[in-house]
């Protein structure tokens, strides 16, 4: 039988479940420590890169790009090139 959240907890303290033992169920134990050490180091190495990847990217220079049909018939691909600089 599962208990409510509401009802008095069975482990017989006289608290509601969701005051006593459920609480228990969430506290992080010394078991799973090296693990979420190692996870929360590698998500934050994860969104350094990212953040990197993305200042690079908007920090340097993109050249504007043309597309343009080569002179070939049988040809279905649009090619891209730098576009000229006109003065």
């Amino acid at each position: 039988m599962k208990t409510n959240r509401n009802d008095t907890c069975p482990c017989g303290s006289g608290k509601k479940y969701k005051n006593c033992c459920e609480q228990k169920r969430f506290q992080s134990g010394d078991e799973n420590r090296m693990i979420r050490w190692l996870i929360r180091g590698a998500v934050g190495f994860f969104l350094v890169i990212v953040v990197w990847g993305l200042v690079e990217f908007f920090a340097t220079d993109h050249p504007d790009i043309e597309y343009y049909k080569c002179g070939n018939p049988n040809c279905t691909i649009w090619h891209q090139r730098p576009k000229a600089v006109n003065n």
